[in-house]
């Protein structure tokens, strides 16, 4: 193969990113030879002269698109006007000077359709689909009813010759123009499949990062949060009077409790976004959990000098959820209530409803904006962006560990009136009891 053809082909029938100029190039030169063929053949077997001319048209006019639109990059308005040209001009007037019904024509209606409904893109190829489907139609019905109008072939060997070719031909395009469309999806469908892959490999990593790191951290912050509780220790049994340094040692210990949190939450979203977050669901009561909770934790409850309050009913039937999992989202909300309270009132409520049984924590502390609330729920890095400052990422795994059970959780709040945030879990409903505060 001399150098000017490979040239050629790697020009217009190699590969392309976009499958439509790819096929475009192929049918533009298919249709250059099949005009020549057709155009050739018509001058022995039906000399008619719009039907040469036709031909003859159609295989110039595929070697100028072919040229053209590879020269100004423009295929879109190319596909268009190869529709309107060939497909709603041309194509018409050589069914009634090429025999109509009796010829090959019809089978290069059919091709026409294939390429408008590959080639066109949206409204429009609805639009100029229907539009040639109809005109075809219109064709052949006017060849049928007024077979007048339809020039015929002079010999019946003539036209059968031309049926044969033609449904050959057609076929060869169609065939070609559908393979190379499977080609560049099946590549592209690959392609996707190996970035999908490499999507969740660095999935993977980041989440393998995000566990090491957080297992390498939590360590040394443990041991911070206890030489400082150590050292406040010895200040008092010293009973040494150094504000300052009291001060400094309680400042390193709230810290490094900040960021033992945040380890803590980080190890929850490795988990839950690696998919290693396990729900093993029980039956346990609500109603007896939250009080053995409010126990374990009223002394961090009644700091800030806040009054936590319990409203729970007498009793409430058992739920199917995982404990660990409904005692770590109220261990959030709580530490979320109990760090913007002061001097105010935490209320811890239950309540049930029509299939579900609902978690209420409510505090009368500084509320949140607008902006904040709509947000609340939002991943770590999404709230980071999109609210100054707010960086914690307890109520993202709250949603999601909710989620996990089939409920809901939410949060009501303004700013300067306090906060309540609630969840919902499916269950039996209960008989309302009279309400306890504690």
């Amino acid at each position: 193969m001399s150098t000017k053809a490979k040239l050629f082909i790697k020009k217009y029938i190699g590969t392309n990113p976009d499958f439509r100029v790819q096929i475009f190039n192929t049918l533009g030169c298919l249709g250059f030879l099949l005009g020549i063929v057709f155009g050739t053949f018509s001058l022995f077997v039906h000399p008619e002269a719009l039907n040469i001319i036709g031909n003859y048209a159609a295989s110039v006019f595929a070697a100028f698109a072919l040229w053209r639109t590879n020269k100004t990059g423009n295929f879109k308005q190319y596909f268009l006007f190869t529709v309107v040209s060939v497909f709603l001009v041309i194509f018409p007037i050589l069914f009634f000077v090429s025999g109509g019904i009796a010829s090959g024509m019809p089978c290069f209606f059919v091709f026409a359709v294939v390429f408008t409904v590959i080639m066109l893109e949206g409204r429009r190829r609805a639009v100029f689909t229907v539009l040639v489907i109809l005109l075809y139609a219109a064709c052949m019905l006017t060849a049928y009813f007024f077979p007048e109008t339809i020039v015929l072939f002079p010999t019946e060997a003539g036209m059968k010759q031309d049926i044969i070719v033609a449904c050959l031909a057609s076929s060869v395009v169609v065939a070609i123009a559908i393979y190379q469309h499977i080609v560049v999806y099946d590549r592209k469908q690959k392609e996707l499949e190996e970035a999908n892959e490499a999507l969740a490999d660095m999935d993977r990593q980041k989440t393998e990062f995000l566990q090491n790191i957080t297992h390498d951290l939590r360590t040394p912050l443990s041991n911070i949060c206890n030489y400082a509780l150590d050292t406040l220790k010895e200040l008092g049994r010293e009973q040494l009077n150094v504000p300052e340094m009291e001060y400094d040692q309680n400042r390193i210990r709230a810290e490094g409790e900040r960021l033992t949190r945040m380890v803590n939450q980080l190890l929850d979203v490795a988990a839950i976004e690696g998919g290693r977050m396990k729900i093993l669901k029980e039956p346990i009561s609500l109603a007896d959990m939250l009080p053995r909770m409010i126990d374990a934790n009223v002394t961090a409850l009644n700091e800030n000098g806040n009054r936590v309050v319990l409203d729970i009913p007498d009793w409430l039937p058992d739920i199917s959820a995982d404990i660990d999992v409904i005692e770590r989202v109220l261990s959030n909300i709580l530490a979320n209530a109990m760090r913007h309270t002061k001097q105010g009132v935490i209320t811890v409520s239950l309540t049930a409803g029509s299939g579900y049984q609902e978690v209420r924590v409510s505090d009368t502390g500084e509320g949140l904006y607008q902006e904040v609330r709509n947000q609340a729920f939002l991943r770590y890095i999404e709230r980071q962006e999109k609210m100054s400052g707010q960086t914690g990422m307890g109520l993202y795994i709250c949603k999601k560990l909710i989620d996990a059970h089939g409920g809901e959780i939410g949060i009501e709040s303004e700013r300067g009136k306090g906060a309540s945030v609630w969840f919902r879990l499916p269950g039996a409903n209960g008989r309302a009891g009279r309400e306890v505060s504690g």
